[in-house]
Order: structure tokens, then sequence, then C-alpha cells
């Protein structure tokens, strides 16, 4: 029997952009955020300050942000 090859996962160009992790670093801070806050370990006016954070880093421009 032949072993199958092992597949590699090849990263996009863009995902090592500075942007990009950035992006990425703050998500996971925002995802864990709202978790504590489900569970009741952190108030609403701390999630909502991670939550500006994430989208002060987004690629939105000031008009996108109002509309939402």
């Amino acid at each position: 029997m032949i072993p199958k090859k092992k597949k590699t996962t090849k990263m996009a160009s863009w995902a090592d952009e500075p942007q990009v992790v950035e992006i990425i670093k703050r998500a996971k801070i925002a995802v864990d955020a709202y978790e504590k806050y489900l569970l009741d370990k952190m108030n609403y006016n701390e999630l909502a300050k991670i939550m500006q954070e994430l989208r002060s880093v987004l690629p939105m421009s000031t008009n996108d942000k109002k509309k939402n």
C-alpha cells in the first residue's frame, strides 16, 4: 500500500501582513472576552472597549462605521 502524501497548508500571501496579523490578534481577544461576558466574568463596558479596539483596526471607512 502506498502511503498518502501529507497535505501542506499554504498561507495566503496577505496572511503575513502586519495589519492582518493585528486583526487576527484582536479578534482572538474579542472572542475570548465575549466568552467571558457570556459566563458573567466580564461586564458589558469592558467588552465594549475590546470591541471598539477591534473595530479600530478593521479596514472600514468612517462612512461604513456610521451605517452599521
